[in-house]
């Protein structure tokens, strides 16, 4: 089956040398196509920040991640910037409106 996604060892740190924080520690799996995937953990384990990786919103300080065939911990500026205009979609849990105005006054 083809490989719809492909993480391959994958690492993610945020801070400095003086308080250095392993959110992602070496992860690796294969997402072929008509797979379902769910990803679980407690509150702290790094969901969030693995999503925020797959999805370009964030960097990751190592390894790679390939969707289909394009590798894109490789994209950079122009590329970038067409990959997720042309290549992503995004479902938010939440609606992410103001509550607080009516149609009208946003």
């Amino acid at each position: 089956m083809e490989n719809v996604l492909k993480i391959d060892k994958i690492e993610k740190y945020y801070g400095n040398r003086s308080c250095l924080t392993k959110a992602i520690d070496n992860i690796s799996f294969t997402v072929t196509n008509g797979e379902f995937v769910a990803i679980m953990g407690a509150s702290g384990s790094g969901k969030t920040t693995l999503l925020n990786c797959i999805s370009t919103i964030d960097k990751v300080t190592s390894g790679h991640i390939y969707l289909g065939n394009k590798d894109i911990t490789e994209l950079k500026g122009n590329d970038l910037n067409k990959f997720r205009r042309e290549e992503l979609g995004f479902i938010f849990q939440d609606f992410n409106l103001f509550d607080t105005l009516t149609a009208y006054e946003k």
